[in-house]
């Protein structure tokens, strides 16, 4: 085996890695709205990374599809918060979906409301 081989083989693994970990994407839900607009994640992931900017008191949940035009489902327990007004960072388990939307329990009646999120895979 050479040097080379060893380091394309590195390579394969330093890029196999970089693919566990989405890039960070902005999903929006609408001033009077409950439902983010659909964001495609780039790829299936186990957990969901999100930034939880201040918003109205809401529990806060998923809702996921099996295409970005599909029909959207609630996700469950594993990606579910309690009422609050935010400000937070959490990962939730997501289970492999690649199409999702944030839901809260409640409008946000203050303007738009900007999520963070990405995907990733330990």
């Amino acid at each position: 085996m050479s040097i080379e081989d060893i380091v394309d083989g590195l390579k394969e693994v330093l890029d196999s890695r970089k693919s566990a970990v989405g890039d960070w994407k902005s999903v929006v839900t609408a001033d009077e709205g409950t439902i983010s607009e659909a964001v495609d994640l780039g790829g299936s992931f186990a957990y969901l990374q999100i930034i939880v900017p201040t918003i109205i008191s809401a529990q806060l949940e998923l809702q996921v599809s099996d295409s970005i035009g599909g029909t959207y489902q609630d996700f469950g327990q594993d990606a579910l918060t309690v009422a609050g007004t935010g400000a937070f960072s959490d990962t939730w388990v997501l289970g492999g979906w690649r199409y999702i939307k944030v839901k809260a329990s409640a409008a946000q009646t203050t303007g738009p409301v900007i999520f963070r999120i990405r995907g990733v895979t330990y």
